[in-house]
């Protein structure tokens, strides 16, 4: 049984799977309905990397413009976030992402402590 096997077994979970790293789909678990499409998997995973990297980027400029300040608190690294939009929600926790139709979720904090228990 694959650690992803409880997340595409919730409601609405389309997708959940692991990043390698290299920044592609390593492995993933769909649920029987969702017919995969290479085409699509690809666009979301350079989607999660364009993302990903778009927030390390604001959070290193972040830290670079707060040192001054004598802050000991930072941004870096960044471990996870959340896109809902539409009908989908892309979660993304360190190495870890799911997809899911949002109609059909009990709520974000449900889907996120799945994610985080994996």
């Amino acid at each position: 049984m694959s650690e992803f096997d409880e997340l595409v077994a919730s409601p609405g979970v389309l997708m959940a799977g692991r990043f390698g790293p290299d920044g592609r789909v390593a492995e993933h678990k769909t649920t029987g309905l969702y017919v995969e499409n290479p085409a699509a998997t690809g666009i979301m995973q350079w989607f999660c990397a364009a993302i990903t990297t778009m927030f390390g980027s604001m959070a290193y400029a972040v830290d670079i413009a707060t040192q001054s300040s004598f802050s000991e608190t930072s941004w870096l690294p960044v471990q996870s976030w959340t896109y809902t939009g539409g009908d989908y929600v892309i979660v993304v926790y360190g190495d870890r992402f799911m997809i899911a139709e949002r109609a059909k979720l009990g709520s974000l904090d449900e889907l996120s402590r799945l994610l985080h228990a994996v």
